[in-house]
């Protein structure tokens, strides 16, 4: 038999060809994966329930349906607390109206003062840029309805998706094994185990990060008298999921509204502060600890995952995509041939220290 070796520009150009296919595949098909997607990352934070209830003799059907239900009440409840505060919010508009309206009087005399650019012209100005606002509001707006209907029935397929995920994980290890050979079957079964426990310590992981920063921001607004803290607070820390362009963007709606209902541009300013000091004990304690170190991928992957994410399934891609690629570094690490890719990926020093962190981490788990 001829052993033939392909030349190294031909594995290079089909690698290439296969990207490109997977990208192209990935944006054809994302109001399915988007979904199915999310399912998976509810199942591996479900698992532990229904796992549970099935060691008290619950039927198994029975028991999923029940986590998936926790989970459902868990959702809900957040909606209404997010409604409920938006409509306080709704409340304190027409007198933020007013605030803004004389805040804009004051930056119209300024302006006429320091570059002789009338009133008159700047309202002629303004006039055309909210006239041009008003007429792409309405495009989007009925882009929002239109997709409506879409939106809610990817939210009613989640659940479906978790339970039957759930119901037939065992069903999908045998599948495995039918593809692979005996001998590598209990080094796979390692490595998908390694990969589920951890990818489930990583998403609770954000979760309880998301919860921690929602009371460290809600304090400081507090402490700084913001008006509706609690809803800036959190939303800002719900924003910190995707990274670094979420920070920026809520810390933005805080900042205005200091500068709307405060006579000092000073407690602006202590808006930025707080942000500031929440995204460092963020970044440098609370991420390593409850997240772990051996699932954090570095600035530079992450900020890959995120253009990738946000090019190929818009917002969404740009928050599943990092959870995504922490999974992805989790397989690399126990992959023998991966581990370099592995650790390109994450952070830690040496792909050594990052297996150890990955053991250390599910025997916490367990």
């Amino acid at each position: 038999m001829l052993d033939f070796q392909m030349p190294r520009y031909v594995k290079i150009f089909f690698f290439l060809a296969i990207t490109i296919m997977l990208c192209y595949s990935l944006s054809v098909a994302s109001e399915i994966l988007i979904p199915i997607a999310v399912a998976i990352f509810f199942t591996f934070l479900l698992f532990p329930i229904s796992d549970w209830l099935q060691t008290k003799r619950w039927p198994k059907s029975i028991a999923i349906l029940v986590s998936i239900l926790v989970a459902l009440i868990v959702v809900v409840g957040l909606l209404y607390f997010f409604i409920y505060q938006i409509l306080s919010f709704k409340e304190d508009l027409p007198e933020l109206e007013k605030s803004l309206q004389v805040k804009l009087d004051d930056l119209q005399n300024f302006i006429e003062t320091r570059a002789n650019f009338s009133r008159k012209e700047q309202s002629v100005w303004v006039d055309q840029k909210v006239s041009d606002l008003g007429n792409d509001a309405s495009t989007y707006i009925m882009n929002i309805f239109s997709a409506t209907g879409a939106v809610l029935a990817d939210l009613a397929l989640i659940p479906i998706y978790i339970f039957f995920i759930t119901y037939y994980s065992d069903r999908f290890r045998y599948f495995v094994s039918l593809l692979t050979e005996n001998q590598y079957h209990e080094k796979i079964f390692s490595i998908m185990n390694k990969v589920s426990k951890v990818s489930q310590l990583y998403i609770k992981g954000i979760l309880i990060d998301i919860l921690i920063l929602s009371v460290l921001n809600s304090t400081g607004f507090l402490i700084l008298g913001l008006k509706h803290a609690i809803l800036f607070g959190t939303l800002a820390a719900f924003l910190n999921v995707v990274p670094y362009v979420g920070v920026m963007i809520g810390s933005i709606f805080p900042i205005i509204i200091a500068l709307l209902t405060k006579d000092s541009a000073w407690y602006a300013v202590g808006v930025v502060g707080v942000c500031t000091f929440v995204q460092f004990l963020d970044n440098n304690f609370i991420t390593p600890k409850v997240v772990g170190s051996s699932v954090s991928i570095n600035p530079l992957a992450a900020t890959v995952a995120l253009i990738i994410g946000a090019s190929l399934w818009g917002v969404m891609g740009m928050i599943l995509f990092i959870p995504i690629t922490g999974m992805l570094k989790v397989l690399c690490d126990n992959v023998t041939q991966l581990q370099p890719y592995g650790y390109l990926l994450g952070e830690g020093k040496s792909i050594e220290s990052q297996l150890i962190a990955n053991d250390k981490n599910i025997a916490e788990l367990e």
